[in-house]
């Protein structure tokens, strides 16, 4: 899927059809996280994650997302601080034109 950040495509796509704004809120520890912890969870992406998350909720059909924007904020509590990460965007469906155009 096609995640960026401008409200329009590149020249040569159009937009066939428009859904509602999509969000997410990710919450991702950013302070240490202990040895176990650790050890498990060491080749997790969870900023990856985070867009899996976003394309999911996009509706079948959808081959892009325009205009994401991101939006953070940390919190810290007795069991670590976190990063929150709250992405949103408009799913579209986009198709190449012929001539370009």
């Amino acid at each position: 899927m096609l995640i960026v950040t401008a409200q329009n495509l590149p020249k040569g796509f159009v937009i066939e059809n428009m859904y509602s704004m999509i969000f997410i809120n990710h919450a991702i520890r950013v302070s240490a996280k202990g040895l176990i912890r650790g050890i498990l969870e060491r080749n997790r992406d969870e900023y990856q994650e985070a867009i899996d998350a976003l394309t999911s909720r996009a509706p079948k059909g959808a081959n892009a997302i325009i205009g994401l924007q991101v939006s953070t904020s940390t919190q810290q509590f007795s069991d670590g601080t976190f990063l929150y990460l709250c992405l949103c965007g408009t799913p579209i469906t986009y198709v190449q034109t012929e001539s370009g155009d």
